[in-house]
């Protein structure tokens, strides 16, 4: 391969990569799942890839966990979808999409301890025929006060987006409850948008934070943290947000996932690219670095994980000050002291103040300015990294390399 490529951040050999799925810990052992098309590096017949790791930091592909089902509900692919927890075997669920017209319905999937084979798909619930739903996709699971329930990102046919609830006493009937989230001026505020795909819940502190991706027409505007609470609004509950801001800052993070399978709140995003010619990079599309959340004021501000970021780096060193170009470096950077910059010759300027973490994967570079949100871009142009006299930045080469197969 002639164009920049990433070395660090998990993706498959070749083939397409977008969303992660699935994630979860098992007997110490992180299992993500992700949309992939093992034939080419485009968005087409998306099965699951599967890759492991015991640290976030090293990964093992595995074998494809399963594709689409010839005359099947997921014929035309195998869409985002969750780990389900609470079952004495494992199971994931996931929309499923039988032509191109993107309609679904969600799919329930039974596994192996191991979660390496799968049984057939079964249709757990339609898209509901109320509400004024055009579309749904994306189911996320979560209990609350023991009753399990689902949401899924959804658009109506009058362009506005929204998030549906269903009730999962009986999983493999899911009963829809009507909308979780609809004509909410905190999110509509926020980002303009005609449908929230990849909806996913959790606690943090005393808060509730929905994340959305913003779908725009055909744009794929960013990732949404939505700090709120969830009030009773009948039988069902429904999610009142309170403040909302940008996940990330940067252009080419997107459809993040979440889950709390550790006990704290893991989030993983794709890292975006376009279909690519096979004759130039035979692979396209790759996965965030594994983050944790917290809230800084009423910003959800997230960070590398620390294990994983202990893991990925080998011996630090001082870096010499003036320009460094950042063409296909493995680095993680730690900024202490003003003045430190990027510059790029299409995203511009962007200042890295003292306390900062830049990591660089050849086309890939994330920012996490401390206690700010962060920043993720994909460009086959290079960074360069302004070091004035005064500041101290040090370098560290990333050590793993992914993909690992076996």
């Amino acid at each position: 391969m002639t164009a920049p490529t990433t070395s660090y951040h998990l993706r498959p050999h070749r083939g397409w990569l977008n969303d992660p799925n699935g994630m979860t810990f098992r007997d110490g052992v992180w299992h993500v799942f992700f949309q992939h098309n093992p034939a080419a590096p485009e968005h087409r017949r998306i099965a699951w890839g599967h890759a492991v790791s015991d640290d976030l930091a090293n990964w093992r592909l595995l074998p494809v966990a399963f594709g689409p089902t010839p005359g099947g509900p997921d014929a035309f692919g195998c869409w985002s979808g969750v780990f389900l927890p609470g079952h004495e075997r494992p199971g994931v669920v996931y929309s499923g999409v039988t032509n191109e017209s993107g309609a679904s319905t969600v799919c329930l999937r039974w596994g192996s301890p191991d979660l390496v084979t799968w049984d057939a798909p079964v249709v757990v619930a339609p898209t509901p025929d109320l509400d004024d739903i055009a579309v749904m996709r994306d189911p996320f699971v979560f209990e609350l006060d023991g009753r399990p329930l689902a949401i899924l990102g959804a658009g109506r046919h009058d362009g506005t987006p929204v998030v549906l609830l269903f009730d999962r006493q009986n999983e493999l009937a899911w009963r829809y409850l009507g909308l979780f989230v609809a004509d909410d001026p905190v999110l509509a505020a926020a980002a303009t948008a005609d449908m929230w795909e990849c909806p996913q819940l959790f606690r943090l502190g005393e808060s509730w934070v929905l994340l959305v991706s913003v779908l725009d027409g055909d744009q794929l505007v960013g990732e949404l943290a939505v700090v709120g609470r969830l009030e009773a609004d009948g039988a069902r509950p429904r999610f009142v947000a309170e403040h909302a801001n940008l996940l990330d800052v940067g252009p080419d993070l997107y459809a993040v996932q979440a889950t709390v399978a550790d006990g704290e709140p893991l989030l993983i995003g794709w890292v975006r690219q376009q279909a690519q010619d096979p004759a130039v990079r035979d692979h396209a599309g790759c996965l965030s670095l594994p983050r944790r959340v917290k809230l800084v004021g009423e910003r959800v501000v997230s960070f590398v994980d620390p294990g994983a970021a202990e893991a990925l780096v080998g011996c630090w060193r001082p870096l010499d000050t003036g320009g460094t170009s950042l063409a296909e470096r493995r680095w993680a950077l730690r900024v202490a002291g003003d003045g430190v910059r990027l510059t790029h010759p299409s995203h511009g300027v962007v200042e890295v103040p003292d306390g900062s973490q830049v990591w660089v994967d050849g086309a890939v570079l994330e920012y996490y300015p401390k206690d700010g949100i962060p920043g993720t871009w994909r460009s086959d142009e290079p960074w360069t990294l302004i070091t004035p006299e005064g500041a101290r930045v040090q370098v560290a080469e990333v050590v793993p390399t992914i993909p690992k197969t076996g």
